[in-house]
């Protein structure tokens, strides 16, 4: 009789529990989903300002030019990214509005080690930001975040 009674007294254990349990188990779920989002987002932020870099050293004939590659490469490698803004038509996602992206440095060496007329080194350094926001609105940081990554790829053109 005793082992019946405390079978039947516990029977609400398990939901009380998992009540109890749930909100914290959400909360780690939603966090290791916002850490993983922002990571990725990194990561593409990060590679998209390198081939920019890389491209605008190797191919670029002027700062505008530059600038205006620069701003095509990382749009068309950060389409993933949350936060996204397509420009408007008909470049569309060529002219993003989000990211941010900016040439701070772009030049052309014919005197530089290693340089010749024929086979100049190209420099560039590229920048880009873009707002990030979180699934879950977390009580322990802002309301929203900013990826930034920065690339300086020099090479010697021509070859």
């Amino acid at each position: 009789m005793p082992s019946r009674w405390r079978r039947t007294s516990t029977r609400g254990q398990s939901l009380v529990e998992l009540a109890l349990l749930l909100p914290i188990l959400l909360m780690m779920a939603g966090g290791a989903t916002d850490l993983a989002r922002a990571y990725q987002a990194q990561l593409t932020l990060e590679s998209a300002v390198r081939n920019a870099a890389e491209y605008v050293a190797a191919s670029s004939a002027d700062q505008a030019t530059a600038t205006t590659d620069a701003r095509r490469i990382v749009c068309l490698e950060s389409r993933p990214i949350p936060g996204f803004a397509a420009g408007p038509a008909p470049a569309g996602v060529e002219a993003c509005t989000a990211p941010n992206v900016s040439v701070s440095s772009f030049a052309i060496s014919t005197t530089a080690v290693g340089a010749t007329t024929r086979n100049p080194i190209g420099s560039a350094r590229v920048a880009g930001s873009i707002g990030f926001s979180t699934l879950v609105p977390w009580p322990f940081l802002p309301s929203g975040l900013t990826l930034s990554a920065d690339a300086t790829y020099s090479v010697v053109r021509g070859r």
